[in-house]
């Protein structure tokens, strides 16, 4: 222990650096790495009877940590719990203090908004007490999703196979994306037809659309034109007009835009994946990062923004004094606004954390330029000039409307011009201006082409997962803890796949859904889930008792459940589906049903019978050219749980698969192996030699059968970037 007098521990030791730089030598520092403890696994883990009690077990592969962790607590009376200043980081906190619970030692309670020396600092001079209410919340949490989660998932997999599980917000998230994707499959297109003209007044042309005929609407979905002989009259009306065409009105107003509030988590995410094309789960990573501590020239290693999970806009009254500080010394008095401006959260936020700020404000992006890697840079950047911009004034655009007319036909164009930058004036990309126009003025205009054009009306778009996250927030289902976490989730259910950047749910998704919908009514729907939310923030507020709580919450799931008993055997029936084949062991009827890795043939006198195999389609047989090696049999591209490989078409009698071959060589000399396509634990594609372990050659990217010009090396790799050798490490030109 040497001169150390405290123990503080944290919830992820990238904090470490930080802290020690600030509290010195008196303290020794050490992570808890997340939970340490939770319900177990194998049972359901909570006594219904009495109050909801839960049982929490020490995590398996936390065990040698809680060991060191009470190594190091029995050499201290005072130990300090700083995990993340949120419910789940509250949790932890209870957890470690129940765990290293013993006489003489005094737990103290540390919370973090932001990670820098004054903050820290300041919360080792007034420590707290672990917050019951918050912990109260969190297991409320905990044990209803794990109520929801064990007993639906039981019956769940009774019906689709082993592996299949149900959540309280997975589950709502996929039932958001799959009414999305019936919204499509529904969609019925409307025909219209757009009519636009090209005009001349001096030197200045400009388009224009047809909006109106005869004092009518037109040229929208469900007005005239609906087709194209309907839009062919219109054009022959136009032509008998001639050259009697003149602006009728030039109308200009000025509007005030309001800069956008600072960032919560679910708008960072939004942003991150609009304008830096980063998946919430990669923007939450970054920021985690820059709230934990990077090093900073002449500064040391310290935090770069306030805490990243919160769904709350307030700004507090030291920070947004010193951003105008700032911002009177850079831009001048008259670009501030009069007073501070501030931000009202939505319903339903639990405001217990600042906005997503830059801790000092003094430290640009310019400052760190050099000094954060380009992700980090690009981020901060996007949360810095976020919050300067609120206390900016507004930015001033004038909009112009110019209507032209002629022989009762009305056409309509527009334009924007920014008269003053406002907010804008720390990033032009935070206001959108539409095409500018050219000078024109009421008089005659000539008209210098025409033509028409058919559209058709659009189906709303798939979500991608920001806009998810962002709709989840919108309907109050999940928290900023719990909108990657549930994505992940849902991905690696295979419940839902992504189709470029947009969710698309799965076979197995859409009939999962379709059976908790059905079967559970009350559940999985927004409503209810939104209530939960509401109900423990009634008790991270004392409004309301845990176990009152639950009681409410457990009343519509039980009888759901009961329901859903009486009807298994009625639900299986329905999902099974006849081939009009018949066994090839028994002869009795062979069906479709639900296993464990999706649907599959099975005979109809199972567990009598055990004859099965795969299910594919026709047109998802893909022979790969290659033969079988055991039977002569075709090897068939097919997908299983780790992904694709090639298997045998005379399964099950044969049952000889092997990875997917890249036809290219192993480069090892006298290796005589080929290069196949192989996943890793994480699930990362690579190559590997066929003949691993033997030979344990292989690549992150592509291989290219083709030859090195420089060094003769036999294979080129594929990356992003074009053609690349492995040993020599230079990017082929391509001749």
């Amino acid at each position: 222990m040497g001169n150390k007098k405290y123990l503080l521990i944290i919830e992820s030791p990238a904090k470490a650096k930080s802290l020690s730089t600030y509290l010195g030598g008196e303290y020794e520092i050490v992570a808890s790495n997340g939970h340490v403890r939770d319900l177990p696994k194998d049972s359901l883990g909570v006594d219904e009877a009495n109050g909801f009690k839960p049982r929490y077990v020490i995590l398996q592969e936390k065990r040698e940590k809680v060991m060191e962790l009470k190594t190091r607590a029995r050499n201290y009376s005072h130990v300090f719990l700083a995990a993340d200043p949120d419910r789940e980081g509250e949790a932890i906190c209870w957890h470690l203090a129940d765990i290293l619970e013993r006489p003489g030692i005094t737990f103290h309670r540390l919370r973090f908004n932001a990670i820098t020396k004054d903050t820290v600092l300041r919360s080792i001079e007034n420590p707290g007490t672990i917050d019951m209410q918050l912990v109260d919340a969190q297991q409320a949490r905990r044990v209803m999703d794990r109520l929801v989660g064990y007993k639906v998932s039981t019956w769940l997999q009774r019906l689709l196979g082993r592996g299949r599980s149900a959540g309280r917000v997975q589950s709502v998230a996929l039932r958001m994306i799959q009414e999305r994707e019936d919204e499509i499959r529904m969609f019925v297109p409307v025909e219209y037809w757009l009519l636009t003209a090209t005009f001349s007044q001096n030197d200045s042309v400009f388009k224009a659309v047809l909006k109106k005929m005869d004092g009518s609407l037109c040229c929208r979905p469900g007005k005239i034109p609906r087709n194209e002989e309907e839009a062919g009259r219109i054009v022959e009306r136009i032509e008998s007009i001639g050259d009697s065409w003149e602006i009728k009105s030039v109308k200009t107003r000025e509007k005030s835009v309001k800069p956008p509030p600072p960032f919560i988590t679910s708008s960072l995410q939004q942003a991150a994946s609009t304008k830096l094309s980063m998946s919430p789960s990669v923007t939450m990573s970054i920021a985690q990062k820059l709230y934990e501590g990077v090093t900073v020239p002449d500064r040391g290693t310290m935090g770069l923004i306030t805490y990243m999970r919160t769904d709350s806009v307030r700004i507090s009254p030291e920070s947004l004094q010193k951003c105008r500080k700032f911002l009177e010394d850079r831009y001048g008095r008259e670009y501030l606004t009069p007073k501070p401006r501030r931000y009202r959260s939505s319903k339903g936020s639990q405001d217990a954390h600042e906005a997503i700020r830059p801790v000092d404000v003094e430290l640009t992006p310019e400052k760190l330029s050099h000094h954060l890697p380009r992700n980090q840079l690009a981020l901060y950047k996007l949360i810095w000039n976020r919050f300067v911009a609120t206390q900016l004034r507004d930015a001033v655009v004038e909009e112009v409307t110019v209507e032209v007319g002629g022989g009762g036909l009305t056409f309509e164009t527009s334009g924007e011009k920014l008269k003053d930058k406002g907010f804008s004036v720390v990033d032009k990309g935070m206001l959108r201006i539409s095409t500018k126009l050219p000078p024109v003025a009421e008089g005659k205009v000539t008209m210098l082409d025409y033509g028409s054009e058919q559209k058709f009306t659009k189906p709303p778009q798939r979500f991608t997962e920001a806009k998810l996250v962002a709709e989840m927030k919108k309907v109050g289902i999940g928290r900023p803890s719990t909108y990657v976490s549930t994505i992940k989730t849902l991905k690696n259910r295979r419940y839902v796949e992504r189709e470029e950047k947009y969710l698309k749910p799965t076979e197995l998704g859409t009939t999962t859904i379709r059976l908790l919908t059905k079967t559970f009514p009350h559940i999985f729907e927004v409503d209810f889930t939104a209530r939960m939310e509401d109900l423990l923030d009634s008790i991270a507020m004392g409004r309301d008792t845990y176990e009152n709580a639950l009681t409410q919450l457990t009343v519509p799931l039980e009888s759901s459940l009961a329901d859903a008993g009486r009807r298994t055997n009625a639900l299986k029936s329905e999902l099974e589906e006849k081939t009009g084949e018949n066994c090839p062991e028994c002869g009795a009827p062979l069906v479709i049903r639900w296993g464990k890795y999706g649907r599959f043939k099975s005979c109809s006198a199972f567990p009598g019978c055990r004859y099965s195999m795969p299910l594919e389609r026709e047109d998802e047989i893909v022979y790969s050219g290659r033969k079988c090696p055991r039977c002569d049999g075709r090897l068939l591209l097919k997908k299983g749980r780790y992904g694709k490989y090639l298997g045998c078409e005379n399964y099950p009698k044969c049952k000889y698969t092997t990875s997917i071959p890249t036809g290219v060589g192993c480069p090892v000399p006298g290796c005589g192996g080929e290069l196949v396509e192989k996943k890793s634990r994480k699930g990362r594609i690579f190559y590997g030699c066929s003949r691993y372990p033997e030979c344990r050659y292989a690549l992150w990217n592509m291989p290219v059968d083709k030859t090195c010009p420089r060094c003769g090396f036999p294979l080129l790799e594929q990356k992003k970037n074009g053609l690349w050798c492995p040993s020599c490490k230079k990017k082929i030109t391509e001749q």
